[in-house]
């Protein structure tokens, strides 16, 4: 590697004036197809674009750290971590695209390089993308371009850099062009190369304005963190791409679908499993479908067969659960189906706009989402594309309106000497308790959908590492203890 430290010294020159940022690079992004070589020059040039326009960092051309690189055949960590640092490069970016034809495996890694990193791993990030949804090279940009800001979204999270604060004049500046403002702990090298707290400052517009001690020392510097920025950055693109795939609903289509509600949910038996789920290919909403809807088909069945004038006309006796799987077929018809029947095109519809494809009208809107929820049990959760939350709300709800309704049924018994029925009385006050239940059930279901987002994302993450932020501490012996805090998805 010592041979890298001559050719480097051409970049720290191209670049030495950019050092009042944070630097980053790409040094490659493998592929293996010529399709997944596309995307990996798309992927990279995004991933640099948002670094410098979202996230203020300066960043290099690709093609420079390439040609460095490639002289010496060494892409991976061993290598592009000595010629980052030799080349005064803070973030250093690598990875790859696996093209399985079926699929796309794209994997990115970024490592800190700078004294409070010191060439870490700070963030990976691996995610699969079925290739079973139309896409053009519109929507493949657009694809790797979320994957990009996701990936940066992580790198930011975990990402710090030291800031120098020096004298300029007659006051003391933090030495960067980020602006900087607020309150900030003040750091110094200590002789064990370790940095040590020595107090805080506050800064305005980078210039600092006060400080817990006199004299800032020599070699002083602050910590800045980028979390804020991930927030933003993530913030942003959620909201730009429910701008991009979904139209303005106006409420002309809530209107629209609460007229088509009685229709939609009767026909849910029939229109969700064949015209639904089986003609979108929705195997596993099938599936699910089965598995969960069956107990309430059956209810609705019974209830509306053996209805109270069908059993009064056979003179039998009415019990409590008869009456209230009447009323609860009724609601199964007119309203209750409506969940599922929404889930059975939702889902599909928004799997497609996670592609930025597809129709997505009567999509994307809070209004009709609350009213799903408010005449249904889940439906608004289906409507944003939540199957665990939609059944889990079609569930507990539709238990406790069942559970209300038997306690407010009266049972009749028929009486053969009289011929008539005599009319047992209700449970009122359990009967009672079990609406306010259901009522702050559908409370909280209703507001719960409204500040949950459409499921829109695109691809599963199958592993992401998380290096939050290092730590140094020390033991009883006063030796110093470097540490990280670490988030592991997979």
């Amino acid at each position: 590697m010592k041979k890298i430290l001559i050719p480097t010294l051409i970049l720290i020159i191209t670049w030495s004036n950019l050092s009042a940022k944070p630097v980053a690079g790409v040094s490659s992004i493998s592929w293996d197809t010529p399709r997944a070589m596309t995307l990996a020059t798309i992927t990279e040039q995004h991933t640099l674009t948002i670094l410098k326009e979202k996230a203020e960092f300066d960043t290099i051309d690709p093609g420079i750290i390439n040609r460095e690189l490639s002289k010496f055949s060494c892409f991976d960590e061993r290598c592009i971590i000595p010629f980052a640092r030799n080349a005064g490069i803070n973030l250093i970016i690598n990875g790859n695209i696996r093209d399985r034809e079926t699929y796309l495996h794209l994997s990115l890694k970024a490592y800190a390089v700078n004294s409070l990193h010191n060439g870490t791993l700070v963030h990976s990030y691996s995610v699969k993308i079925p290739l079973d949804a139309p896409a053009g090279s519109r929507e493949f940009s657009l694809i790797c371009e979320e994957h990009a800001a996701s990936f940066i979204t992580g790198v930011l999270a975990g990402f710090m850099q030291d800031i120098p604060v020096k004298k300029s004049g007659d006051f003391f500046i933090a030495d960067t062009d980020i602006k900087i403002d607020g309150d900030y702990k003040l750091y110094q090298i200590s002789s064990n190369e370790i940095p040590a707290e020595k107090g805080k400052v506050t800064i305005n517009s980078n210039r600092i304005t006060g400080s817990s001690i006199g004299e800032l020392p020599a070699d002083s510097f602050i910590i800045l963190s980028f979390k804020g920025k991930s927030k933003e950055l993530k913030n942003y693109y959620k909201k730009r791409k429910r701008e991009i795939v979904f139209n303005k609903t106006p409420v002309t289509d809530t209107l629209y679908i609460a007229l088509l509600t009685p229709f939609a949910s009767a026909s849910m038996p029939l229109a969700s499993p064949f015209l639904g789920y089986y003609m979108n290919n929705d195997w596993t909403g099938l599936g699910l479908w089965m598995m969960n809807v069956t107990p309430y088909l059956y209810m609705e069945a019974r209830g509306l067969y053996n209805s109270p004038s069908r059993l009064k006309k056979n003179k039998e006796n009415i019990s409590k659960d008869d009456k209230a799987m009447h009323y609860f077929g009724w609601y199964m018809a007119a309203a209750g189906g409506l969940p599922l029947f929404i889930d059975s095109y939702a889902h599909t519809y928004l799997y497609k706009a996670s592609y930025y494809s597809g129709d997505t009208r009567l999509l994307g809107s809070n209004i009709t989402a609350a009213y799903l929820s408010l005449v249904s049990n889940g439906g608004g959760m289906f409507y944003k594309g939540h199957r665990g939350w939609g059944y889990f709300y079609f569930h507990l709800n539709n238990i406790l309106l069942y559970t209300s309704l038997r306690e407010f049924s009266r049972s009749e018994e028929y009486n053969r000497e009289t011929d008539t029925y005599i009319k047992k009385n209700a449970d009122t006050g359990t009967a009672k308790k079990l609406f306010a239940a259901l009522a702050v059930s559908k409370l909280v279901e209703t507001v719960h959908t409204l500040i949950t987002d459409e499921d829109l994302n695109n691809g599963t993450v199958t592993e992401e590492f998380i290096l939050p932020e290092p730590f140094i501490s020390f033991d009883e012996m006063n030796r110093p203890v470097y540490g990280a805090a670490i988030n592991f998805h997979f």
